[in-house]
């Protein structure tokens, strides 16, 4: 619940610093949420305001927020073990142009972003001790901490429509469609030295499955396609 209740917060914050400058045109404020971002191996729950940086709302700027708890993951099976200490944090920036300058921040765009995610948990497994001559002498219980944590940046193609009532009059709810390619830098970082041996005998508990942390520490560059829509709504 405290998680919950420091992530609301920052929103606010955010929030109150772009209406508050007053370099930024205060004609429009939209706030989202991004529903396919559940869906993720990293599910989190992601709202965002977008707001105007020029008097034309051709340009925009999206702070986007994000939380979720591996308990909550709709992928998890018994072999991937999601537990209880698993957390998901994301954090994005988005500059937007849209193609046409309107009134209200619809149609075209293209958009610009850089990306922060964090994964955190605790890892349990067996290692495998003195295994350089043939079968390991003992094991290693080990439990222990370790996060993942991902930058990025991201060139973004999009459509944002404004849904229209019975009459043909715009409502205040919006819909965002994008895709998007870019690149990101993954860096894994298990917390204590585990040691891992060469030897074929050596044995590490716990499976290899999509998203965990391996049993070593890494970095590499992964090429990245984005979509995604968002739902939103006109405060101002």
């Amino acid at each position: 619940m405290k998680k919950y209740t420091f992530l609301i917060a920052s929103f606010v914050i955010f929030v109150k610093i772009a209406t508050a400058q007053d370099s930024l045109d205060r004609k429009h404020l939209i706030v989202k949420i991004a529903p396919l971002t559940i869906f993720d191996i990293d599910n989190t729950f992601e709202f965002s305001a977008e707001h105007s940086l020029s008097k034309n709302n051709r340009w925009t700027l999206s702070e986007q927020l994000g939380y979720g708890a591996g308990v909550a993951n709709i992928w998890q099976e018994e072999s991937s073990k999601y537990g209880n200490t698993r957390e998901h944090y994301r954090v994005k920036l988005e500059a937007r142009r849209y193609r046409h300058a309107r009134p209200d921040m619809t149609g075209g765009y293209m958009a610009y972003e850089v990306f922060y995610k964090q994964v955190n948990d605790r890892i349990n497994r067996n290692i495998g001790r003195e295994c350089e001559n043939g079968p390991c002498n003992y094991y290693e219980n080990l439990d222990y901490p370790a996060s993942k944590y991902v930058v990025g940046g991201t060139i973004k193609a999009g459509y944002q429509h404004r849904f229209k009532n019975e009459f043909k009059k715009n409502t205040n709810f919006v819909f965002d469609l994008y895709i998007g390619l870019g690149i990101r830098r993954v860096m894994i970082d298990h917390k204590v030295d585990v040691q891992v041996s060469e030897s074929p005998w050596f044995y590490y508990g716990g499976n290899e499955w999509f998203g965990s942390f391996g049993s070593k520490d890494r970095a590499y560059n992964i090429p990245h396609a984005s979509f995604g829509i968002r739902f939103g709504y006109f405060i101002f």
